[in-house]
């Protein structure tokens, strides 16, 4: 005697919405071109004095990283290594891995020859100081 399964028609639904979630998350909030690693998450913040950036990269050496500055464009550029197990199956596999690259365009003068960078923690500080002339003057208004 064989057990009989009783069809759900909502089991389908359900799959077939994590279908559609998945591959609207695949080319709307993570473009294509991007979805293969070469996005990693990064901050930007400015201060009255420089612009800070932090890179969320976990697991790297500072060896991984390329870092340069031409023309107020901040580019930099890492490898990501991948860890995968020997005769694993995968169920859930988000971690990226592989070669990335963020460019950040500068809208004022930064002085380049005093931009630092730190790893610390898995994220990537650089630290990209203003010109004298691109920081905020106070002006005082007098009287008379």
């Amino acid at each position: 005697m064989s057990d009989l399964t009783r069809w759900d028609p909502f089991q389908e639904m359900t799959t077939l919405r994590d279908a559609m979630n998945q591959l609207l998350t695949d080319s709307f909030v993570r473009p294509r071109g991007l979805a293969d690693g070469s996005q990693v998450p990064m901050d930007l913040y400015e201060t009255e004095h420089e612009y800070v950036v932090n890179v969320a990269v976990p697991g790297l050496k500072p060896d991984n990283f390329e870092i340069t500055m031409q023309q107020h464009v901040l580019s930099i550029r890492g490898q990501t290594q991948t860890t995968q197990q020997e005769n694993a199956r995968y169920h859930i596999r988000e971690q990226r891995f592989g070669s990335f690259m963020r460019t950040v365009q500068f809208p004022s003068q930064v002085d380049a020859e005093r931009i630092s960078a730190h790893l610390a923690d898995g994220i990537l500080t650089v630290r990209i100081p203003k010109v004298e002339a691109a920081k905020p003057k106070r002006i005082t208004v007098s009287t008379n």
